[in-house]
Formats: structure tokens, sequence, C-alpha cells
């Protein structure tokens, strides 16, 4: 259901997917929907916290990214390796799809904004001070570690997943995310 939601919203908008246009997709009746779901604004919620960053945030929510709190290094290149398989998944691009037919004031944007400027940085940051703190980060600031540590990996994606016409060479972008990431942890760990 997920799925085909995001594949309709991602085309038509919020605005223009109806429930009926959902459960033909899904070969649902309508009131099938209303089982899993209060409404279109609820289903439309579940889809956007699924992907981007809010899947993002609950990962570093989780307990694998708590396991790591005493291994800056492992923690940087897990953020890496979970990032490109996002970054690369297809759904990830219908949700980006979504967002961007929405417009800059649509729910989908306001959402991703918040998620990536907002609750990922302070995740990001409370782990930052935590490496500082516990495991010599030299970098002083902790949010702009973090606001760091996010700039550059969003530079990559840009560089390879949204500005560019050639293919996704999932390779090159692991390589580069981790040339990133080992130059970050040079730069900022002792």
């Amino acid at each position: 259901m997920l799925d085909a939601a995001l594949a309709l919203f991602a085309e038509h908008g919020f605005s223009g997917t109806s429930m009926r246009m959902l459960a033909r997709a899904t070969g649902l009746r309508e009131s099938s929907f209303y089982n899993h779901f209060t409404g279109k604004e609820d289903l439309y919620q579940a889809v956007t916290a699924q992907w981007g960053p809010m899947e993002f945030v609950e990962r570093l929510k989780s307990a694998e990214y708590r396991a790591l709190a005493d291994d800056p290094p492992a923690f940087f290149r897990l953020c890496g390796k979970h990032l490109v398989d996002r970054w690369v998944d297809p759904r990830e691009r219908l949700f980006m799809a979504l967002i961007n037919i929405e417009g800059p004031n649509g729910p989908g944007q306001k959402r991703y904004y918040d998620a990536l400027f907002r609750e990922e940085i302070e995740l990001l940051t409370g782990y930052c001070a935590h490496f500082r703190d516990a495991h010599g980060m030299v970098a002083p600031d902790p949010r702009e570690s973090a606001r760091m540590f996010a700039a550059g990996l969003t530079l990559i994606r840009r560089e390879h997943l949204t500005l560019t016409s050639a293919p996704l060479n999932r390779r090159d972008v692991e390589a580069a995310v981790a040339r990133y990431i080992d130059n970050y942890i040079a730069t900022v760990l002792r």
C-alpha cells in the first residue's frame, strides 16, 4: 500500500491523488484503506515518514547507532552506508519527486526540511557532543561538526545523483562517500 501510494503521490501530488486511485493501484476497495489509515492524510504521513530524512532520523535514534557512541569512526561510516543505500533506492527517487511536485510550501517539503535541518542535525549534534567529550573530537562546536558532516554528504548526493544525467554508478557514490568520511574523521578526531 505504501509503495503504491508513494508512486501515485509522486506522480499526481497529494491533492491530485484520490482514495479511488489508491484503491485501484492496490486492488483494494476504498473502504479497506480505512482499516489501516484514517484517511488520505494519514496515509500520506506514513509515506513521508518512510522515506527521505525521516527514515534516517529514525535510524539515528536506533539502538544500532547508540551502540556506536564509543566508536566515532564506525558511527560515521555506518551513516554513510545507510545514506548511500537510501539514495540509490528507487523509492527514494519517488519520494524526491513527491516533494518536488508539491512545491516549496507543500507538506512533504516542510516535513523534509524539518527532518533534515532540525531533527537530523540535532541528533548528529548530540553524537558529536559525546564524541567531543568522550573521544577527543577536536572540533569545538558539536552543531557545526554535525552540519559539516551532513553538508559534505549532501554535496556528494547532489553531484552523483541529482545534478547528473549519467546513469547511477553505486560504486562511484560509495567511493566518494568513503573518501569524504575518511577525510572528515581525520579532520575532526584525534
